[in-house]
């Protein structure tokens, strides 16, 4: 698998509630497309073992980011409820996606993050996968 592979399966996951699916990280965002999903760029790590040379799997990690709501929009009440559910379904659409075997392990965090010229509440998972 391919850098490029691994973040077109993170992007390309289906999670409930998510309007807006990005290819890549967006420049703006409209509240009409909330929650919107995309994956950062990635990193990685592949070990060669030391007796014998052989190249060992790849492991990625890579961010997936779901902006859930503008920080000025709703109530926090409303935008904390709304972060949980996707940080549910979020984690509902990972769990099924390790069966494949493609994801290992991942960690998830509610943040905020500036895109564009407003600030958004944003469920990020750092998502570790290997062939």
């Amino acid at each position: 698998m391919t850098y490029t592979e691994y973040v077109a399966t993170l992007a390309g996951l289906t999670v409930t509630g998510v309007v807006k699916a990005y290819s890549a990280p967006p420049t703006q965002l409209s509240t009409a497309q909330l929650p919107a999903q995309w994956a950062r760029l990635p990193q990685g790590e592949t070990t060669v073992a030391s007796m014998g040379g052989q190249m060992g799997l790849p492991s990625f990690t890579c961010d997936l980011v779901i902006a859930v709501e503008a920080m000025g929009q709703n109530t926090q009440p409303a935008n904390y409820a709304r972060a949980l559910a996707i940080i549910d379904a979020l984690q509902t659409t990972l769990a099924d996606e390790a069966l494949s075997g493609v994801v290992d392990s991942w960690q998830m965090r509610l943040d905020g993050e500036q895109i564009g010229d407003t600030a958004y509440w944003v469920i990020v998972a750092t998502v570790t996968g290997s062939e």
